[in-house]
């Protein structure tokens, strides 16, 4: 043995060994490098913002191009190139920004994307600092799972830009603002993103998934469970392990089944309010609650009692209640507040598409269409002067049949005019909704059909003629044989299947909710007497006046005075006159108070600047305009002005 291991033989036989053993490792190592080499990243897109304070300019297209560069230098997503959605607007014919989330998940779909970037851009303005001028400027960005059209992550940023020269133009400072909201938004979004969890088992309504604490998932929180690009089920975590987790079905549409991925439910938040310095006050929505067990049940029976009614039936409120309140919009122009309350009814849905909210002075179209993970929009002064695309179903309101192709997904415009101040408005909303054909009467949305021609064969012996004749359905073949003499018809028999249709999404329009009172947009008070910093005597009343918010429509409208010693109006340091309803004519409005008169409050008495406000309302309205946040009176307020007290006279000599 050892003479032939030295031998050339034993050496080569020794190597051929040697690599043997090796070949099994070199092959794991490439084949691994091979894997990470193809390895696939979530593919997102992102689409033009909607600029909401002006309509009609570039600076949408610039942030979702900047959310998009940010996006791509991570490294962790491929961005569809702006060229593919270019494409794949002009084929599906629909407008930029999207008009609505159908259309936006249309577009997903049609570029391949499973996740979608849209947002909107409330508010940006310049102001002048020491040294020159800045922008600032407000982008709410909003993350879409194209499978289940759910918003599953988000942000809401403001960014200021650098202080720049005052002869740099306004619009080089508001595209650095949005540049740098643009990148601080993908950082807030990239810190709330959680890996994609895989299935592993499934026990009854729970599934144990592959990531726990450590990737950041905890208990309660909601989840979507994705097949390829199509929503099986949503779920939440129910406990937690450092690197496992279970969840629990809350609504199934297929059942889950290991393999099957998981992905994270991030709240997105909403701006409550724009301050007049542009400052924001950002909310965050209650997270929704997926109905369970005998919930679900009663309220999948309550989902096909709305759409099992016949055609143009009135159908089934999805609202508990609407309401419109008056308000201010960010440029302290006329507006209306409008919310609504979904009820059970519309968390049964399986996809909520656009709320389509109505105003009473409109009886053509809808004036507003919002998302339907919303539940509260604006109407302001502005309209619609270039219209937008609403979903038309012509009266039909719930069904029983699924009829894509009746869903009117039209680009035609619909121009719209905007609120007036001192005019009366009730409005009302309805839900486009979407279910799964598997969801209605017979269990799939279509059945297909097919016509056909049979083939006859026939055989004759002697004289005759043989004749064949045969219809079929889709596709048949019929053999007809006879023997005889004379004149022989022969017969075949023919059988066809026709072809059945896979699922697919169907669209129905819930009835309208109306509001259950009138809301009236009031122009802000302007008060011009006395003038700001005006030293008024303590020893006798001074004369308030403000000019009529009342226009050419005439109606009555109750104001109030208000003092304070602090600029914000607090409740604990501000006096409130009792309201007074003086003539509807309009006009210069006057009224005697005195901030230091005996019986006024010791805070006020004592104070040397009092600040002081008129707030207006129409008596008529409910539930009045939107709440202030410090007294808790429903008026629209005038900016705040400043009186100096001047100090008592010297007596008579």
């Amino acid at each position: 043995m050892r003479r032939f291991i030295k031998s050339l033989t034993g050496k080569a036989f020794a190597q051929v060994v040697i690599l043997s053993l090796l070949i099994p490792s070199i092959s794991l190592a490439i084949a691994t490098r091979a894997a990470a080499q193809v390895a696939v990243l979530p593919s997102w897109a992102v689409v033009q913002f909607t600029n909401l304070k002006s309509p009609g300019t570039t600076y949408g297209q610039t942030v979702a191009e900047d959310i998009g560069s940010d996006l791509s230098d991570t490294g962790q997503y491929d961005v569809t190139p702006q060229e593919q959605i270019d494409s794949a607007v002009t084929a599906l014919g629909i407008s930029m920004p999207p008009a609505n989330l159908m259309n936006l998940l249309r577009l997903g779909q049609q570029v391949k994307a499973s996740t979608v970037v849209w947002g909107d851009i409330p508010d940006y303005r310049i102001l002048h600092v020491e040294g020159g001028k800045e922008a600032k400027a407000t982008v709410r960005a909003i993350v879409y799972d194209v499978a289940s059209g759910l918003a599953v992550n988000g942000s809401i940023v403001q960014a200021v830009s650098t202080i720049r020269p005052l002869d740099v133009s306004d619009d080089t400072l508001i595209k650095d603002a949005l540049q740098v909201a643009a990148s601080q938004a993908v950082q807030t979004i990239q810190n709330k993103t959680l890996p994609t969890a895989t299935v592993l088992n499934t026990y009854n309504t729970t599934a144990l998934i592959n990531h726990g604490s450590r990737s950041g998932f905890t208990v309660g929180q909601e989840v979507i469970v994705l097949r390829g690009r199509e929503q099986v089920a949503t779920a939440r975590v129910s406990d937690v392990e450092p690197d496992s987790a279970n969840i629990s079905t809350e609504r199934s549409y297929k059942g889950i089944q290991p393999g099957d991925h998981i992905r994270a439910i991030f709240t997105v938040p909403d701006i409550a309010r724009v301050a007049p310095n542009g400052d924001i006050t950002i909310t965050k929505k209650k997270s929704a609650q997926f109905p369970s067990g005998i919930l679900t049940v009663a309220l999948l029976l309550g989902v096909l009692a709305v759409i099992l009614q016949p055609q143009n039936a009135s159908g089934q409120s999805v609202l508990g209640s609407v309401t419109n309140q008056a308000t201010l919009d960010v440029t302290l122009l006329p507006a209306v507040n409008i919310n609504w309350a979904p009820n059970g009814f519309a968390k049964g849905t399986s996809q909520r598409i656009e709320w389509q909210v109505w105003r009473s002075d409109v009886q053509t179209n809808p004036v507003l269409v919002v998302d339907g993970g919303n539940t509260s929009t604006q109407d302001t002064t502005y309209g619609t002067p270039l219209g937008f695309n609403y979903t038309n179903f012509n009266g039909l309101v719930g069904g029983t049949q699924c009829n894509e192709t009746g869903y009117n997904q039209s680009t035609a415009t619909v121009p719209v005019p905007g609120v007036i101040a001192g005019r009366p408005y009730v409005y009302s909303v309805e839900l486009v909704y979407a279910l799964s054909s598997l969801d209605l009467p017979g269990g799939v949305s279509t059945t297909g059909t097919g016509t056909g021609t049979g083939t006859t064969t026939g055989t004759t012996t002697g004289t005759g003629t043989t004749t064949g004749t045969t219809t079929g359905t889709t596709t048949g073949t019929t053999t007809g044989t006879t023997t005889g003499t004379g004149t022989t018809t022969g017969t075949g028999t023919t059988s066809g299947t026709g072809g059945t249709g896979g699922v697919e999404t169907c669209y129905f329009l819930s009835s309208r909710t109306a509001a259950s009172g009138q809301a009236t947009p009031l122009t802000r008070p302007v008060l011009t007497s006395p003038a700001q910093n005006t030293q008024e005597s303590v020893s006798k009343p001074v004369p308030f006046q403000w000019n009529s918010v009342i226009g050419a429509t005439g109606i009555a409208v109750r104001y109030v005075v208000q003092l304070s010693t602090s600029y914000g109006f607090p409740a604990a340091t501000t006096y409130t006159f009792p309201a007074s309803n003086p003539n509807p004519a309009g006009g210069t409005i006057t009224f005697q108070g005195s901030p230091w008169a005996t019986g006024m409050p010791g805070y006020l008495r004592a104070a040397g600047t009092i600040f002081w406000r008129v707030g207006a309302q129409n008596p008529q309205d409910n539930p009045g305009p939107v709440v202030d946040p410090t007294t808790g009176l429903r008026y629209i307020f005038s900016a705040p002005s400043v009186i100096l007290a001047a100090g008592t006279p010297p007596g008579a000599p």
